[in-house]
């Protein structure tokens, strides 16, 4: 299922910058706005001569849009022309009321409070800036965030003959990690299944995790060799970034054509896939090291197990065995987990359950024991052959 949609859309909320922003395209023509403003300034203060009316405050007007036109830099300069408008005025128009009897006490009195200001302005503005710098960019992750989240757990597959899929995917609360899963056809007609699981959460995380799924889905095309897959894919992963940087577990299957179809697995670092009506684990085969680990390290051996009509297998992350409050503990403060024998409860109940229904109860079940929110991201694929099972004799 996936995660709720964020508008990344800008916010039309009133800001410092948005209320500025109406300006004059060109420099010229906001250096003359600037400078009308400063003169209708001077004008009214010569002319009203209400020092009461602190007038002269009007300026701190055009060192706002100069600090937001030019920087700290215009503002400044914008507020020492104010103060040299003001000395100018009372030089050829004085008085005693506006300067107190002191010219230069009065112009310095005036020229702390305009510098003040248009620091002040700059810092602001600075800051402003920054948070919606921060605030895009997170916008910008999210957006990237749920497109790979949509590529790496589609909600459709492909049809394959005579089997019946389910998939589900539950996020965990608050993170965003690396868990995907993959349905493909493979060579003569098979089909090849994928779950992997990249350590870590976060957007390099998700990155990781649609690298993977994009190498699998293209190289099993061309094998039906669980262990072959997983090989290259390890090499492509290796060789794609730092090696060791990034671990994945993965877990790949290939189910051989009608009628009596062979399933061939592999696992590298990830959890052996179940018999969707025991619970108990495929035979055979070996837990090789994860993917990106170095291009000859994983050491995999697959196993192999006959699908009767009927039979079905479950693939699924750690966050089914592994699912666990998030904000609860027990009086002992040990951390409880959903563990392999609820789980096993579960889809023994549902013997011969549609994938659907099986994957259902599973979600609800971990869900329910989690307290509605898992602490991990929690990714299952479900296949059951058609037909009825082989009956069991008296």
């Amino acid at each position: 299922m996936p995660g709720r949609r964020v508008d990344s859309a800008p916010s039309s909320r009133w800001s410092v910058t948005t209320v500025l922003g109406h300006r004059p395209s060109r420099p010229a023509g906001q250096i003359a706005v600037l400078a009308f403003l400063l003169g209708a300034v001077v004008v009214v203060v010569v002319l009203v001569n209400r020092p009461d009316l602190a007038i002269a405050m009007y300026a701190l007007i055009p060192i706002v849009l100069g600090v937001h036109w030019f920087g700290l830099r215009g503002g400044l300069v914008v507020a020492a022309a104010a103060t040299l408008a003001f000395v100018a005025a009372q030089l050829f128009h004085p008085s005693t009321d506006l300067t107190g009897g002191d010219l230069w006490v009065a112009a310095l009195n005036r020229s702390v409070a305009f510098v003040g200001v248009a620091v002040l302005v700059s810092l602001l503005l600075d800051r402003e800036r920054a948070l919606a710098g921060r605030v895009r960019a997170q916008q910008d992750e999210i957006a990237e965030l749920e497109s790979l989240r949509a590529a790496l757990t589609p909600s459709g597959f492909p049809e394959r003959p005579q089997l019946e899929f389910a998939t589900s995917f539950t996020p965990a609360d608050g993170l965003v990690a690396g868990d995907f899963f993959l349905v493909v056809e493979g060579p003569t007609d098979s089909t090849t299944i994928a779950v992997g699981d990249v350590v870590g959460h976060g957007l390099e995380a998700a990155r990781c995790a649609a690298f993977v799924r994009a190498a699998l889905a293209t190289f099993a095309r061309f094998t039906r060799d669980p262990v072959e897959l997983l090989q290259l894919a390890n090499a492509a992963l290796v060789e794609h970034g730092k090696q060791g940087a990034q671990f994945v577990t993965a877990v790949c299957l290939n189910i051989g054509p009608p009628p009596a179809p062979e399933v061939t697995w592999a696992t590298a670092g990830h959890e052996v896939p179940w018999f969707l009506d025991t619970g108990t684990p495929l035979p055979g085969g070996q837990v090789g090291a994860p993917l990106g680990v170095g291009a000859e390290a994983l050491r995999l051996r697959p196993g192999r197990a006959a699908l009767a009509p009927g039979g079905g297998i479950l693939v699924f992350t750690d966050g089914l065995t592994e699912g666990r409050p998030v904000r609860r503990r027990d009086l002992g403060g040990a951390l409880e987990l959903f563990g392999e024998e609820r789980a096993r409860r579960v889809i023994q109940e549902l013997d011969g359950a549609h994938p659907a229904r099986v994957l259902e109860s599973l979600v609800a079940a971990v869900t329910s024991f989690s307290g509605g929110t898992l602490a991990d991201d929690l990714c299952l694929v479900a296949v059951r052959a058609e037909g009825r099972p082989p009956a069991v004799a008296d």
